[in-house]
């Protein structure tokens, strides 16, 4: 599973686009990774469907291989079944400390969100790799990683906390998601240059590919403006 995870992490850098998926049908978890996988967009299919988990279990029966997240996990008990499908990584709406206990113990690349808990998640973490927050980056680089969550509502931006904690987190790996669209991504990703950006416009289209692809191609156009110099 750490070859794995591993691979995810960097994928995710270097696309630095997640597609969240809420999918209808288990079929919808397909079709999405079908369209966005070869943009080198990853794909983040959400638990609060109730298609999400026979979708897991589908699209990685069709494609083993293929580096799919899990998200809004929330439960130990959650986290244990989609670590037992096979998902290369699990993504929370906020940080639960049993859920961070369960992906350490797998070595499975875990992201916590929310707008607070940052310290609290790494220090775990690293508690549980039995090494310091300063050596987590160094020796377990995709745990060093938060989800900001919500990144920007209808009243207010959240993005300044993301350079806050960058002050004594040097070097952390940000997800920004909540609010993110093709209207703001240029302007978030002007504001983080190594950010990783996750909606659910991406796949606002399922089960149609080419629509999904279509909206993978805009963004990935948008953020090619602010790529790192």
């Amino acid at each position: 599973m750490e070859n794995r995870t591993r691979t995810l992490f960097k994928r995710l850098q270097a696309g630095r686009l997640i597609a969240l998926l809420s999918p209808a049908r288990p079929e919808d978890c397909l079709a999405a990774w079908e369209a966005l996988a070869p943009l080198g967009i990853t794909l983040e299919i959400a638990l609060r469907s109730p298609a999400a988990a026979p979708g897991i279990a589908l699209l990685l029966e069709r494609e083993p291989e293929a580096l799919v997240m899990a998200g809004t996990v929330m439960t130990s008990e959650q986290a244990d079944r989609v670590i037992e499908m096979g998902v290369a990584g699990i993504v929370c709406p906020d940080y639960f400390p049993e859920v961070v206990e369960r992906c350490v113990a797998a070595d499975l690349l875990c992201i916590p969100g929310g707008i607070s808990g940052v310290g609290a998640q790494l220090a775990q973490k690293a508690r549980l790799y039995g090494c310091t927050i300063e050596e987590l980056p160094l020796l377990y680089s995709y745990q060093y990683i938060h989800k900001l969550f919500p990144a920007i509502t209808e009243t207010v931006s959240f993005l300044g906390l993301a350079s806050a904690w960058k002050g004594p987190y040097k070097g952390l790996q940000m997800v920004y998601t909540g609010g993110i669209n093709r209207d703001n991504l240029a302007a978030a990703a002007a504001f983080d240059r190594s950010g990783i950006f996750c909606g659910s416009a991406l796949t606002k289209a399922a089960p149609d590919r080419a629509g999904m692809r279509a909206e993978g191609e805009k963004w990935l156009a948008l953020l090619a403006e602010k790529s790192p110099e």
